[in-house]
């Protein structure tokens, strides 16, 4: 192999998303990495955030070549022998051959290229680097294959639904959020939004024809279904779970209260999370019912959540929430759509619509 061998954006991108089998490198700094990147790449920068800093601020004043001299000078000695062994020993633990890249394909992932090939081992570049990468995920985005919708009001358990299939894409778990005002995750913030976005693309990729998507908003908290894509989301075909209130009622008590306490979240940090949440929607669910829900919850929290009087004083302001709010903001949402619907029925006969489609 060339040391300079490289590989086209599109055939890297093809890579990413179905081979788990090469390490995928990404030298640019940990600040790039965080601010957007893919999902199976291993960030190992060839220049620290501060090393990037400098450099830059050199290339602005005195130009290019001072610029790739202090490089040179601050990527030296241990620590350069350091990175390329980390390199070394993350392509070595793989059976096929590895990809590295910088921003654009250029000066970073082309050293570091020849700096493990001068070590025993090999990496092939990819060409326009990240840059490249993105325009192919964004291609992806924009020409998904056809899908199917499965919605249903919150709390008839769509997410459980959509993980006993085989072709779908989890749009909440891209995301890092459960899709409603209570839907964060305990100490696990959201990804960027260009990483929510090439994770898509990647997820996209695997799915044959008729995968299965949760409905879902615009955003998933703070990350944003792209606007094209979600304007498929909207005519697409769906199946819909019809599920009665004091059953998704249960499962709601379950999902955002037994199983967090099972986990060791503290009763009290629970109940401030769901005041805060609630307050966040006063507007829209009304002063008088805010306060009334708000009364209830503090009431359910005084309890033992685990014992049947619990439960039960729990049920009362998740069915009240349920019917009040979430399920008239479902009704109105879906009357804004032009949908087909394929199937509607309980959660098991759902199910069993959508492994027959999943199994074609």
């Amino acid at each position: 192999m060339s040391t300079h061998a490289t590989l086209p954006a599109a055939e890297a991108f093809r890579h990413l998303c179905i081979n788990n089998k090469i390490a995928v490198i990404d030298v640019r700094s940990a600040g790039e990495y965080n601010k957007a990147h893919f999902g199976n790449t291993l960030n190992m920068p060839i220049l620290s955030d501060a090393h990037r800093h400098d450099v830059g601020l050199t290339y602005k004043t005195e130009g290019s070549g001072p610029a790739k001299a202090l490089g040179h000078q601050l990527v030296s000695g241990a620590y350069k022998a350091l990175m390329i062994q980390q390199w070394c020993e993350a392509i070595k633990s793989q059976s096929e051959s590895s990809l590295i890249f910088c921003w654009r394909g250029g000066l970073r992932s082309r050293l570091a290229q020849d700096w493990i090939y001068e070590n025993g081992c090999e990496a092939i570049r990819v060409d326009s680097g990240y840059k490249g990468l993105r325009q192919e995920a964004l291609k992806q985005i924009e020409t998904p294959g056809s899908f199917i919708i499965l919605s249903g009001m919150t709390g008839a358990g769509k997410t459980r639904l959509l993980h006993k299939l085989r072709n779908f894409v989890d749009l909440e778990a891209l995301a890092n959020h459960r899709g409603s005002a209570f839907g964060s995750h305990f100490d696990a913030g959201q990804p960027q939004q260009a990483t929510f976005e090439n994770k898509l693309a990647q997820s996209l990729y695997q799915t044959t024809r008729n995968y299965i998507l949760e409905d879902e908003s615009p955003n998933i908290g703070r990350c944003h279904v792209p606007d094209r894509f979600y304007a498929r989301m909207a005519t697409a075909p769906m199946v819909i779970i019809e599920t009665p209130a004091q059953q998704r009622a249960l499962a709601i008590y379950q999902e955002y209260i037994q199983i967090p306490l099972a986990n060791g979240i503290p009763l009290p940090t629970l109940e401030c999370c769901f005041a805060k949440n609630i307050e966040r929607i006063r507007n829209k669910l009304g002063g008088l019912e805010c306060d009334n829900i708000k009364k209830l919850l503090t009431k359910s929290f005084a309890l033992n959540a685990l014992t049947d009087d619990g439960i039960a004083a729990h049920l009362d302001w998740i069915e009240r929430l349920l019917t009040l709010y979430y399920d008239n903001r479902y009704l109105y949402s879906l009357s804004l759509k032009s949908r087909k619907t394929l199937f509607k029925g309980s959660w098991e006969d759902c199910l069993n619509f959508l492994t027959s489609i999943d199994n074609e």
